[in-house]
């Protein structure tokens, strides 16, 4: 069978885009084709093994991008495969794999953005897949997201489907804490013993809170903070570089870029560092707890119930207040507490369960595709 996949951006450095080409290198294994379909792939080595075609789109504004990326992908596609599978929302999906949170839910709490076409845009193309008696199949990542959409859409509840943590396996390196990877890289980076490392993984700076995090810093000297996922150099870090400028901290981040051993970093550090305004999941946040490294996140992210769960770190609870943070902070500087949490953490992140997204967004993708096989030789049939 042929499979198109469609994601509007393509880059390595986000949890999206991973989770994409390793599903379609999944769907492959089982024999199958899939082609990938983008408006812009950021690096060429990343999902160089696949087909990838980039579709010519208007760019001006994300929302424009994403609409006429829809509708070109329908245009190209049409009677061509077996199935569609959307990493984003578009029209005309059997398959939408949701990582993000319903537009429609933030205009009810915010009725003013309506006035503002993006808004609009993105509604519409949210009502394509999540409206009643439409064919998508929803693969969700976390329960409040469920509850979310259920209750802005009353989307048919056999069509949503949560899946389980998509940890990667691969990317479990407890180890790495003591088998002398952690001081390899503090030695590269260029870090002392006695510095306190914090390190935060993120693409999109202000829904991570990276701007919380620097506000944190200036509070304890001691404390260095690695950025991953970030150049210094990046347009999205500009307004972060004038709050470190500011801040008075800038001998104490570390902008690393995209890094692919973030096992390795997540050793050489002693706090994750994760207060996000939003966050459907927060791998990353699976990802610490399963490496051995203390976690302070925010109640807003999905997976952040797994530190509780874990008793590897702490959780901020909502609303967000700076000074609940600080004194997280405060409490987690403790290596006593700390050492606990890595332990704890550690352990946790041995449940094969936590692995297992990926591997069920797979079975239920070529599940759709069989019922898909079967309606069209009914109908052929007929």
């Amino acid at each position: 069978m042929r499979f198109a996949f469609a994601i509007v951006s393509l880059f390595p450095g986000g949890g999206l885009q991973r989770d994409c080409v390793e599903i379609a290198r999944r769907i492959r294994e089982f024999g199958h084709e899939v082609v990938i379909f983008t408006s812009r792939k950021w690096a060429d080595d990343f999902a160089s093994d696949f087909q990838v075609q980039i579709l010519d789109v208007d760019d001006r504004t994300n929302h424009l991008r994403q609409s006429t990326f829809s509708d070109e992908f329908g245009r190209q596609c049409a009677q061509k495969f077996d199935l569609l599978v959307g990493f984003d929302k578009l029209a005309g999906l059997d398959v939408l794999y949701c990582s993000d949170r319903s537009m429609r839910a933030r205009l009810a709490r915010n009725p003013l953005l309506k006035l503002l076409p993006r808004y609009r845009s993105y509604v519409d193309l949210e009502r394509e897949c999540f409206a009643r008696n439409q064919k998508t199949t929803l693969l969700l990542l976390s329960e409040p997201q469920l509850h979310e959409y259920w209750s802005s859409w009353t989307t048919e509840q056999a069509r949503l489907i949560v899946l389980p943590p998509t940890l990667s396996s691969a990317r479990r390196k407890p180890e790495y804490r003591t088998d002398g990877t952690r001081e390899r890289l503090r030695l590269e980076l260029g870090l002392s013993p006695s510095d306190w490392t914090w390190v935060t993984v993120c693409v999109q700076p202000k829904t991570k809170g990276l701007d919380r995090t620097i506000r944190a810093l200036r509070q304890f000297p001691e404390a260095t903070l690695l950025i991953v996922g970030l150049d210094k150099s990046d347009a999205r870090s500009m307004e972060i570089r004038e709050l470190v400028d500011r801040s008075g901290v800038a001998k104490r981040v570390n902008w690393l870029g995209h890094r692919e051993d973030v096992p390795e970093l997540m050793a050489a550090s002693d706090i994750l560092v994760h207060p996000a305004r939003y966050d459907t999941t927060g791998t990353v946040i699976l990802e610490a707890i399963a490496n051995g490294l203390a976690t302070i996140a925010t109640a807003t992210c999905g997976y952040a119930r797994h530190v509780g769960s874990a008793n590897a770190g702490i959780v901020i609870q909502d609303p967000f207040n700076q000074r609940d943070f600080l004194r997280a902070l405060e409490v987690a500087r403790n290596p006593l507490h700390a050492m606990r949490w890595s332990q704890s953490g550690s352990k946790y992140g041995k449940d094969s369960s936590l692995c297992d997204g990926r591997d069920r967004a797979t079975e239920l993708i070529l599940a759709a595709a069989g019922r898909r096989a079967i309606t069209v030789t009914d109908l052929a049939a007929g």
